[in-house]
C-alpha cells in the first residue's frame, strides 16, 4: 500500500493566517516541513480519505492528480475534512472524456446532508453515494473497509475512523478522535495492522483536558498505542505515523519529531509518501 499525505494540519493550518504566535512565525520563516495544509490522504492513487478545503492546491503542490480516484472516504462533517466544492468541480473537471469516471462516495449521514446542499446532482458530479455508520463494513473494488466509532463531538454522533485493507496491507486512520471508548476495542482485537496513522492535535499540551475529549495529545497517543498492543491491533511489525497537528499545541516539526520518536512514532509532513 502507498499513502501520500496531502496535508498534516488541523482545521487552522500551520501557520494560521490569523495568528502571529511563535509557532506560526517559525513556520513562516523556516517553511519546508513546518508548512502544513489541512489533512487529506491519497491511498494507492485510487482512494481518497477526506476531501478538505486544501485538496486541490495540495494536488498541484505535490504533483499528484485525482484522475484515477475510484473511492472517497470521509470521516465526518467538519469543513476541514469535507468541502463539497471538491465534488462540484468534478461536474466540469473531465473535458477530454465522454463520460466522467464514477467515484464511490462513502461517508456518514451528516456528510451526505452537506452534499445535498450543493444543488448539483450526483450524476453531474459522477458519484455513487454509499452511506456508512460506525462498525459498518463494505467491499469496494480492491478494498475492504470497516468504520469504527470516533470519539469526536458526540452532538453530531456519526464521526468514524477507517480500517482499510487492500489485500496486501492494512491501515487504520485514527483521526479525528480522542481515546476510543470501550465499545470500539473489540472491533480492533487481533487485526495486526501494518500501519497506524494517528492524530496528535493537542500535541504536547497534556494539561488541555477539554481538548482531549475530542482529540489526542501525546499522552493520548501513547494510551491508544498501549491499548492496541495489548489487544494485538499493533504488533512488532506495525509502523506508526502521527498527523493532524495544530499551531496552538504542537512545536515545530523537528522538535515534535524528536518527541514522537521516543515512543516509536514517525512525525508526518506534507508530501510524505509511505510504502508498506
Amino acid at each position: 500500500m502507498k499513502i501520500t499525505f496531502l496535508g498534516t494540519a488541523a482545521a487552522d493550518q500551520i501557520p494560521s493566517p490569523y495568528c502571529d504566535c511563535p509557532r506560526c512565525e517559525y513556520a513562516r520563516e523556516n517553511r519546508g516541513k513546518d508548512l502544513r495544509k489541512r489533512c487529506n490522504y491519497l491511498i494507492n492513487d485510487d482512494l481518497l480519505v477526506e476531501m478538505g478545503p486544501d485538496l486541490l492546491v495540495a494536488c498541484n503542490m505535490h504533483d499528484v492528480h485525482l484522475m484515477d480516484v475510484k473511492h472517497a472516504l470521509i470521516t465526518h462533517s467538519h469543513r476541514d475534512h469535507f468541502d463539497a466544492a471538491n465534488l462540484v468541480v468534478r461536474k466540469q473537471g473531465f473535458p477530454n472524456r465522454e463520460e466522467k469516471p464514477q467515484m464511490d462516495f462513502i461517508a456518514p449521514p451528516s456528510v451526505m446532508t452537506l452534499l445535498n446542499g450543493t444543488g448539483v446532482t450526483d450524476k453531474a458530479m459522477g458519484i455513487r453515494r454509499i452511506p456508512i455508520l460506525p462498525y459498518d463494513s463494505i467491499t469496494l473494488a480492491g478494498y475492504q473497509i470497516k468504520a469504527v466509532k470516533a470519539t469526536h463531538y458526540p452532538q453530531v454522533g456519526d464521526a468514524v475512523n477507517y480500517i482499510i485493507d487492500d489485500g496486501t496491507s492494512r491501515v487504520l486512520i485514527a483521526s479525528d478522535t480522542a481515546v476510543y471508548k470501550d465499545e470500539v476495542w473489540p472491533h480492533l482485537e487481533g487485526i495486526a495492522l501494518d500501519q497506524l496513522i494517528i492524530e496528535c492535535t493537542v500535541g504536547t499540551n497534556i494539561a488541555n483536558l477539554p481538548g482531549q475529549t475530542r482529540h489526542l495529545s501525546i499522552n493520548g497517543v501513547e494510551e491508544m498505542i498501549s491499548k492496541m498492543k495489548e489487544i494485538g491491533a499493533i504488533t512488532e511489525k506495525t509502523a506508526i505515523c502521527a498527523t493532524h497537528f495544530t499551531h496552538q499545541h504542537c512545536p515545530n516539526h523537528e522538535e515534535l519529531s524528536a518527541i514522537l520518536k521516543n515512543f516509536g512514532v514517525q512525525c508526518a509532513y506534507d508530501g510524505l509518501v509511505l510504502h508498506f
